[in-house]
């Protein structure tokens, strides 16, 4: 083999490993991402996540140090996943109107389709929400999202499209609120209510009404 075949064959090998390590990383972000979600943070097991990962120990402490290190990853890692998705949608043209009801279906069909979000996070605020907010990350990758919406709003506002001009944070927590209660109480509000709130008819009828609430608050007409 001539220097540069043995080269670009050195380099191919370099890459293929770099590749398997970045794979097993993720194997594992996603393996304790299930574990975390279906058994909190205190009862998950590390040696359930490398198994599901198809590793071993020292990868875990390899990659995150040890339990605590890779829980903080993997809520880092829902967090970036929700930000990531929200940054390829264009919820910014086109009218006030079609920019808010792009984000309330944006919001409620990642909450429905993503549920290890809203399980993640259900888990980390059961312990006081110690490690978001030891992090930067998830503040500053918000940051954007709510300075557009208050764009958007004012926007809006300014135009006549909308009466109500309320914070970008509120109206987001709203919309969030509302695409989110229905998974965290889904089996206890079913049973209370005698509703299927997981079924097919449940989840359209939700979102519907959740976008005729956001835009009737946004666009009512007083009556005083």
């Amino acid at each position: 083999m001539n220097e540069t075949a043995a080269s670009l064959s050195s380099e191919a090998a370099r890459d293929s490993t770099r590749e398997a390590r970045s794979d097993t990383r993720q194997r594992l972000l996603d393996a304790a991402i299930e574990e975390f979600c279906t058994h909190g943070r205190q009862g998950a097991s590390t040696a359930r996540i490398v198994a599901a990962a198809q590793c071993n120990i020292r990868m875990l402490y390899h990659y995150f140090g040890k339990k605590d290190g890779l829980y903080r990853a993997a809520l880092l890692e829902v967090y970036t996943e929700l930000r990531d998705a929200e940054h390829r949608q264009d919820f910014w043209s086109g009218t006030p109107t079609e920019g808010v009801l792009r984000l309330v279906h944006f919001t409620f069909d990642y909450m429905h389709e993503n549920r290890r979000f809203p399980r993640m996070i259900l888990a980390e605020n059961l312990t006081g929400g110690t490690s978001v907010s030891d992090a930067s990350e998830p503040y500053q990758g918000s940051r954007a999202l709510i300075e557009n919406l208050d764009t958007l709003i004012a926007r809006g506002y300014a135009s006549g499209e909308f009466t109500e001009k309320p914070a970008a944070f509120d109206l987001y927590l709203t919309i969030l609120a509302l695409s989110f209660i229905h998974i965290s109480n889904q089996h206890t509000l079913g049973s209370t209510f005698g509703h299927s709130l997981g079924s097919a008819s449940f989840i359209t009828n939700r979102r519907r009404h959740i976008a005729q609430v956001v835009l009737g608050y946004l666009c009512h007409t007083s009556q005083d």
